[in-house]
């Protein structure tokens, strides 16, 4: 800056916006890292209520994945239970051929796989990712066979949930190598 412009280094509102410039972000830190169980800034009543905070936050990711691991799970067994019922939202093929019937249970075995992924943790985020494509799938066939309905609210949100997922990081109950 000029030094006749009032607003050099001196100038308190300057000196103000170049410390909160130069402070790092915090880009990334999940918060387990940043508030632990029983930290808070007084009193003991306020600590477990930061513990508790805590505890949602680390196991959040994890009933996310388990709870879209058991719905993909439902949505597939009974997809191999009755495929008949199932085969009227194939899109582009006639719902009583043997070809809707093949594909309905081609897509309730790929349901059951990435549901028992997603429960087990066995590569959650590239099985969320997944996830989420075949859920927009649906959503998708759903709107072609019959608009929109509550069914594509409800599959708007696993899709939601699924990306949610598949995004999240600091999973529990993984299996690992």
């Amino acid at each position: 800056m000029s030094p006749g412009s009032g607003r050099g280094p001196a100038d308190p509102a300057s000196q103000r916006c170049d410390r909160i410039v130069a402070r790092p972000k915090r880009v990334g830190r999940a918060l387990p890292e940043a508030v632990g169980p029983g930290q808070g800034p007084s009193g003991p009543a306020l600590g477990q209520a930061t513990g508790r905070i805590w505890a949602v936050a680390v196991w959040t990711p994890t009933v996310a994945r388990m709870v879209l691991g058991l719905v993909l799970a439902w949505f597939g067994y009974h997809e191999f239970a009755s495929p008949a019922r199932w085969t009227g939202y194939v899109p582009v093929v006639s719902a009583t051929s043997h070809l809707a019937e093949i594909l309905v249970l081609v897509h309730g075995w790929f349901l059951l796989v990435l549901a028992t992924a997603l429960i087990t943790g066995v590569a959650p985020r590239l099985a969320a990712a997944l996830s989420s494509l075949f859920v927009l799938e649906i959503v998708l066939s759903v709107i072609a066979s019959g608009g929109f309905s509550a069914a594509v609210l409800m599959g708007t949100g696993m899709f939601c949930l699924a990306v949610a997922v598949a995004g999240a990081q600091g999973q529990r109950l993984l299996l690992r190598r």
